[in-house]
């Protein structure tokens, strides 16, 4: 009895030690970005903890309209522990980032589309603050964009004004036009920039969004339709497939095996 009780123990202790492990194999740093306008945008960056390590694959997730960086499911995770640095942003007007700079709370049901076309630089100030922050470390040579429905029109937006450009962007439930953000101009300045859109199986709106909007891609630009009933960040929810298909899209583009 005394011997199973030790086993028990010991393996506890294993769990528990490989628990603290996989904690400290990452650093995770939050941020709370002034954009522009003053406007507090809230972010996470999460990277491996490794010294000697000064260049990091990036992933940059923004959600969709309504929604906030909560919503991934496991899909940052999956990335994070193939060795990616993960960052993800809460717009404004979403999760914690509603506050303006006299601390008025902004929701994004009340924002106008003047608002609504601060996004993409409020994303570029994120990414210029943490260079500043960290400033021997790089997390922009080298990366990518997953965005859902409006978050995907902010990132490819985003992407276009900014000088390093993303390797790939994957787009959930594509929209020609969100809240005012019009991409395909943006997308037919990205001349290597391969895309993955993804929709899902009823979804006509997005299916007609799809087809527009590949007219002005100068990559790649390559379908995937979900088995999901549901748009943007829900389809990850309610299809477990989606996560690999987008974890194998991410690999290929960074030699991650």
């Amino acid at each position: 009895m005394k011997k199973i009780i030790l086993i028990i123990l010991a393996l506890f202790l294993l769990f528990i030690n490989s628990t603290v492990n996989a904690a400290e194999s990452v650093i995770k740093k939050e941020y709370k970005v002034p954009a522009k306008d003053g406007f507090m945008i809230q972010a996470t960056l999460t990277y491996p903890k490794i010294k000697t390590q000064h260049e990091f694959k990036t992933i940059v997730f923004l959600h969709s309209l309504g929604y906030n960086s909560e919503w991934w499911g496991d899909l940052p995770q999956r990335l994070s522990d193939k060795g990616f640095a993960i960052l993800t942003i809460d717009l404004r007007g979403h999760g914690k980032s509603v506050y303006s700079k006299s601390l008025a709370k902004v929701s994004w049901k009340s924002m106008t589309n003047k608002a609504y076309a601060k996004c993409p630089d409020d994303v570029i100030a994120v990414i210029d603050y943490i260079k500043d922050d960290l400033p021997k470390k790089r997390f922009f040579d080298d990366w990518a964009i997953i965005g859902a429905d409006f978050g995907a029109n902010v990132g490819v937006i985003a992407a276009d004004r900014i000088d390093t450009k993303p390797k790939t962007i994957i787009i959930l439930s594509p929209t020609v036009i969100a809240r005012g953000l019009y991409v395909p101009v943006s997308i037919a300045q990205l001349d290597n920039v391969d895309f993955l859109s993804i929709t899902s199986k009823d979804d006509a709106f997005s299916k007609d969004a799809e087809k527009y909007i590949r007219k002005f891609s100068q990559g790649g630009f390559v379908s995937y339709e979900s088995q999901s009933n549901t748009t943007g960040v829900l389809m990850l929810k309610n299809d477990e497939e989606l996560s690999r298909v987008i974890t194998e899209w991410i690999y290929q583009y960074f030699d991650v095996k």
